[in-house]
């Protein structure tokens, strides 16, 4: 049962950290930046967010409809897409093996987010459904007083290139008040047995 599953993992925290560690992060942002194109993530709002897809339906990076809200993509197009369905490694996907390996057979949706200055995400709860649980990696510019992740009551920290539980379920907002991006990667994560046992054997603090 998925929520017994994902219990086991709240019950550690409403995040914490995981030995897994994207080396040299800014550095990999740059890469990505002069390779690929970001694409406005969820255009049908007027925010300032971006995103470039490490898994689609079909290898694409055109962010369609990996990158757009589900919900309104499948009631405007008449389909059905779920997280599940967006497993198809992107060419970007090999910048971050350092941290996607250890999930690889696991993963649902994953993209790096782009939030430029302004750019936010309003107080919001992930998929209460329970099916996958999120893990973040903070990439580059992710820490107060400059970016706030905050998650109910608490604005978080983070170490950058470092592999985090969040739980998302519980309600969050990020906003982005510098005068640069804040890039994250952002993994959707099938929850199972097998998940659940990867992420209890790598914990940073046992």
């Amino acid at each position: 049962m998925n929520v017994e599953y994902y219990n086991h993992l709240a019950l550690l925290g409403t995040h914490y950290s995981l030995n897994f560690n994207l080396l040299h992060p800014h550095k990999i942002v740059k890469t990505i930046e002069n390779k690929f194109n970001f694409v406005r993530y969820n255009s049908r709002k007027s925010i300032d967010r971006w995103g470039l897809s490490l898994t689609s339906l079909n290898g694409s990076m055109s962010g369609i409809p990996d990158l757009d809200s589900l919900f309104e993509y499948n009631k405007e197009h008449n389909t059905s897409y779920i997280e599940r369905d967006f497993v198809v490694q992107t060419a970007a996907y090999p910048y971050f093996t350092d941290v996607l390996h250890p999930f690889e057979n696991l993963l649902f949706r994953t993209h790096i987010l782009k939030l430029n200055p302004g750019g936010f995400f309003p107080p919001h709860r992930d998929d209460i459904k329970l099916n996958a649980f999120r893990l973040i990696v903070p990439l580059k510019n992710c820490n107060p007083p400059e970016v706030n992740f905050v998650l109910e009551d608490k604005i978080l920290n983070f170490k950058e290139g470092i592999l985090y539980f969040v739980d998302t379920v519980k309600m969050h907002y990020v906003f982005n008040a510098s005068i640069d991006p804040s890039y994250w990667l952002v993994m959707n994560v099938e929850c199972n047995e097998k998940s659940v046992e990867q992420v209890l054997s790598s914990l940073a603090y046992k």
